[in-house]
């Protein structure tokens, strides 16, 4: 068996070797096995071996970095912290082994000491490992190659010792010397100790040539990526070039043969051609382990997870259809279709084995809203689940919305479930902290962002290690607004100018950018991503770090392939905004607000809807987003949560540039009728003015047209949405055969009649699909009564559903997850209720949350409600922002202390308490400088303050803190929370409507401040 040992992109710096690219060119080079050896990672077996498919055995191995104390660098910051000393040690040298993986035993053992130098003690820039680590560990399930590979054991002076010890540990049988046969000096000098440490130890031979990248003509570019890597100019002195390496393409065996003829004549060493034969044979067979797919694993979460999942939903169930959320409350004549869709759920559940799963994000959401974690009303597709909905996973009533659980969950493909979860952004902390401590650090990690060099920063990165001049560089940015991000530099240049004007001006950056396009670029975190086990993550993958936070090995598009479900907790600002309105409401009214109670029709919230007054408001706060529903507003309907809906789905580029949203909004305003596919789906797309929106639309469409089954219809769905060709055209064969074979009238076993497509199946109770006829030719009962057919009607022409199938394809790549869209569609209402009802708190509570950046469009906004948002006062203000109300009912709203540039949570702290040792105000300045502690509040914050302000109310003759004169000093001190301002260079003059305005103000304050005092 001819093996080929890479390393990929995935030893970052180190390779310019894409793991499908070394698989295609080793097949090509005649290689049966591939043998992976990337730094201190094996996250590409993965790509490697779907790219060998079981034409090309595929090793798993990984290069090992081992030093004399790994814990000695974390030693010495804790010493430096605790002003210690370090006992005298020498660091030691790093050096490495390659470590190739025989069986599941051997895999398990790769994770445990991948997952050991990646922790805090032993991980310095690089994870690492100590001999006596490895030592204890390789021999059980692992070949361990002394590789001749820089950083190579027989660098050290006592690499025989080093040896002795790992054989004396773990034996000779699993040991083999390795000669990599460069033709340089380097290479020569260290080839001949690893044949002599072989012949004095007894130790077999082998010999390899590594590959690094594909051609002979790609040497340049692995030290061009390791430049990019470690930001190092191509013109800088000693840039790490190695030439000593400069022979690492992927060539055939005979290449191999040669050059170690070759050594051998030039060292006078005898060697054997088994070297590169019959021993590499016997390390590949020894080698059985390949990376397969994995079963899920997940926590237990109880004896029975269906029974008591079942039990926890029917008790859902019954409350939800008992209570009023949303406005709404189920009529008992619809309370079958909630009871049937629940046994179809918990059917399906069951039988994929994710009742579990369930159980453990009730968990997770049942003890954050015990703990008062704000929490969403649900995100993505999992709001189409009903029992997601009675167990409390989600807020979104799927069958009142009419949500598809098939979105979520395929009943004819083991897809595992990825639920999204968004929770409060300043305590998600504590939810990552709970599934810790809930399931155990060992069960529980974060996802890698595995990032790659596209066009755009293939050009950038190496332009910038090229030296090329911001000014050129520039064309980067143009690639971004290019739709086709499959397009090569090459194919860009080609229908870009000024990229061709790049490419002939700077020739060599440009060939770089263009061999780098797609390479590895670096390993970040998922913003979201989560696991959580059923076994030890390492029994599935390493686990590494990333900052401070632990990371499995793999990314997110192999956790499902290594039986890992994934949990995305997102943190959501707007649900901290929520929270905090909601408390400021309590303290000002004493009302506790139920947001999951508020109807979805209040006319005064959709109004401000239709008037685009949603500045601030989740998702539709953008000028363009505001205008659109104006437009809307002024329609032939009155504006509807549905609308609200639907605009959450169509303000994307998609929509908008394939002009489905211009035809929403013409049909809206009466500008031109629906549009009609067919009278089949004018119900189905009534809710959306004709325009098939959203991606159920096109899965019921499948079903009524054609008979799909749903599963059928997710397929259309994920085959369309990824422009999976080969799918498309299947499905759309299909399409077009089965929508010309019509409809059939039946008669139910209650009397009533239905229009069913004749090629739609259903499972019978014998668990077999079968179409109605099928079923009632067979005398075998179908899940529903049906009595008799009763007549037929004619499909479509094959004109019309290649029509109407072309039509799917064209705009599903558009379409909307309307689970997704209704469930964050819920958070805007909630947001606009507030603001439409309590105006001050949401204000106060979104200058809050939100951004510096929004601030000035929020002061702005809170005007025309009649709210003033007003500089700090030294009695009025404190580390928030407080709403008083003035005695004409008025309300105004303090900024805190802490928006004044220089003035820190100490500072507010401190003016807090000194106020609250004078009694509860402050009756003069004096009595504040004498009060107040000076450390914490120092001569500057204090000046500060007075040029805003904050002492006005103290200093008798003093002027009020919103007299224009003091805009400069509350513009530069307080930045976007100031919307006037006056230009230094003219004396200021204000109009006299502002004029009013300040003396209106100035009357209240006075008439405050004197009732106040009082």
């Amino acid at each position: 068996m001819k093996a080929l040992m890479v390393r990929t992109d995935f030893s970052l710096g180190e390779s310019a070797l894409k793991a499908e690219h070394a698989v295609k060119v080793a097949k090509e080079a005649g290689y049966t096995a591939v043998i992976s050896a990337d730094t201190m990672n094996i996250a590409s077996v993965i790509p490697l071996q779907r790219a060998a498919g079981d034409e090309m055995a595929v090793i798993c191995g990984v290069k090992l970095n081992v030093v004399d104390d790994p814990t000695y660098e974390y030693r010495a910051k804790l010493a430096k912290e605790s002003n210690g000393c370090m006992e005298s040690l020498e660091r030691g040298r790093n050096y490495c082994f390659t470590a190739l993986i025989k069986n599941e035993q051997g895999y398990r053992d790769i994770c445990e000491l991948m997952t050991l130098a990646n922790t805090r003690e032993q991980f310095y820039f690089v994870p690492r490992l100590a001999l006596e680590q490895l030592a204890a560990t390789y021999a059980k399930g692992n070949i361990l190659l002394l590789t001749s590979d820089i950083g190579s054991v027989f660098q050290r002076p006592d690499f025989a010792k080093i040896i002795s010890a790992l054989i004396t540990a773990g034996g000779r049988e699993n040991f083999y010397s390795v000669v990599y046969p460069h033709p340089t000096p380097f290479y020569d000098q260290i080839n001949v100790r690893a044949m002599k440490v072989a012949s004095a130890l007894k130790i077999e031979p082998v010999a390899f040539y590594p590959a690094y990248y594909e051609g002979v003509d790609d040497a340049d570019i692995k030290d061009i990526a390791h430049m990019v890597m470690n930001n190092i100019k191509v013109d800088q002195p000693h840039r790490l070039r190695i030439p000593h390496q400069r022979d690492n393409a992927i060539n055939g065996r005979r290449h191999l043969l040669q050059a170690l003829k070759e050594f051998s004549v030039r060292m006078g060493v005898s060697v054997s051609a088994a070297m590169a034969s019959t021993t590499q044979d016997s390390i590949v067979k020894a080698c059985e382990w390949r990376w397969h797919e994995m079963a899920p694993a997940l926590p237990k979460m109880a004896d029975d997870e269906p029974a008591t999942l079942m039990k926890l939903a029917v008790a859902g169930l019954r409350k939800r259809l008992s209570n009023k959320e949303f406005g709404y409350t189920p009529p008992a004549s619809e309370h079958r279709v909630y009871v049937d869709r629940l046994k179809y759920e918990m059917e399906t559940l069951t039988r994929l084995g994710f009742c579990g799963y369930f159980l453990m994000v009730r968990d997770l959401m049942n003890h954050s809203r015990e703990t008062g974690i704000p929490v969403g009303p649900g995100r993505g597709s999992s709001a189409g689940s009903l029992v997601a909905w009675c167990i409390g996973i989600t807020n979104v009533d799927p069958i009142r919305h009419g949500l598809l659980f098939e979105r979520f969950i395929n009943p004819e493909r083991l897809d595992l479930p990825d639920a999204d979860l968004d929770f409060s952004q300043a305590r998600r902390h504590e939810v990552i902290e709970y599934l810790n401590a809930r399931y155990g650090e060992e069960y529980v990690a974060g996802i890698p962002n595995f990032t790659y060099l596209g066009a755009a920063s293939a050009l950038r990165d190496t332009a910038r290690i090229y030296g090329v001049d911001a000014a050129d560089m520039a064309v980067s940015k143009e690639l971004k607004t290019l739709e086709d991000d499959s397009l090569s530099l090459s194919e860009l240049r080609e229908q870009l100018a000024s990229l061709d004007k790049y490419a002939t001006k700077h020739p060599d950056a440009f060939k770089a950018a263009s061999k780098l396009q797609n390479l590895m670029r670096g390993f970040g975190r998922h913003a979201a991503g989560m696991i959580v086990a059923g076994v030890p993550l390492t029994e599935r993958t390493p686990v590494e770090r990333r900052g401070d936070a632990r990371c499995i090995a793999f990314d997110k598009r192999y956790c499902e392939a290594m039986g890992l479900i994934k949990l995305d907790v997102l943190g959501l600002a707007t649900l901290d905004l929520l929270d905090s309105a909601k408390r400021y409401i309590k303290e000002s009214t004493g009302k506790d607000i139920n947001l999951d109670a508020i109807p979805l029709d209040d006319r005064k919230v959709l109004d401000g809807f239709a008037a685009g007054y949603t500045q601030g408001v989740f998702q539709l706060e953008s000028g363009p987003m505001r205008k659109l529903l104006k437009d809307l507003g002024g329609g032939i309907e009155p504006m509807s949560f549905k609308t609200v809906v639907a605009t959450t789905a169509l303000f994307r580029p998609g929509p908008i540039q394939s002009g489905m949203l211009d035809d929403y909004v013409a049909v809206a305003k009466g500008f031109m009728p629906p549009q009609s596919l067919h009278p089949v789906l004018d119900e189905l797309t009534a809710e959306t003015n004709g325009v098939i929106l959203y991606q159920e639309q096109t899965m019921n469409a499948t079903r009524l047209l054609a008979g799909f089954t749903m599963a059928e219809a997710d397929g259309v769905r994920k085959a369309i949405g990824k422009k999976d060709m080969e799918k498309m055209k299947s499905m759309g064969e299909k399409f077009i055969v089965q929508a010309q074979a019509g409809w059939i009238d039946v008669v139910m076993e209650d009397g009533t009649a239905q229009r069913i497509h004749r090629a739609e199946h259903f499972k019978c109770e014998d668990g077999k699909l079968r179409t109605v006829e099928e079923a009632l030719d067979a005398g075998v009962k179908l899940p529903m009564a049906v009595v008799s057919v009763t007549g037929s009607h004619p499909g479509l022409s094959e004109t019309k559903a290649s029509e109407i199938w072309q039509a799917f394809e064209k705009n599903g790549a558009y379409q909307f997850n309307k689970s997704h869209s209704v469930a964050y569609s819920l958070i805007s209402y909630q947001s606009m209720w507030l603001k439409t009802h309590f105006p001050a708190e949401f204000f106060a509570a979104a200058l809050t949350i939100l951004g510096e950046d929004k601030h000035q469009g929020l002061v702005k906004d809170a005007l025309t409600y009649g709210i003033r948002v007003l500089p700090p006062d030294i009695n009025m203000s404190s580390n928030r922002i407080e709403i008083r109300t003035l005695e004409d009912g008025s309300q105004v709203l303090y900024a805190p202390f802490s928006a004044v540039k220089g003035c820190s949570e100490n500072g507010c702290q401190a003016i807090m308490r000194a106020r609250e040792k004078v009694g509860g105000k402050f009756e003069s300045l004096a009595q504040f400088e004498e009060a107040v502690e000076k450390r914490a509040c120092n001569s500057r914050v204090r000046e500060s303050l007075q040029k805003v302000g904050a002492f006005a109310s103290i200093e008798p003759g003093s002027m009020p803190a919103i007299d224009p004169v003091r805009l400069r000093d509350q513009a530069e001190l307080m930045g976007n929370l100031v919307i006037d301002a006056v230009k230094a260079s003219r004396p200021f003059e204000m109009n006299p409507k502002r004029s009013a305005e300040v003396n209106v103000l100035m009357t209240r304050m006075a008439a405050e401040w004197a009732w106040a005092m009082s």
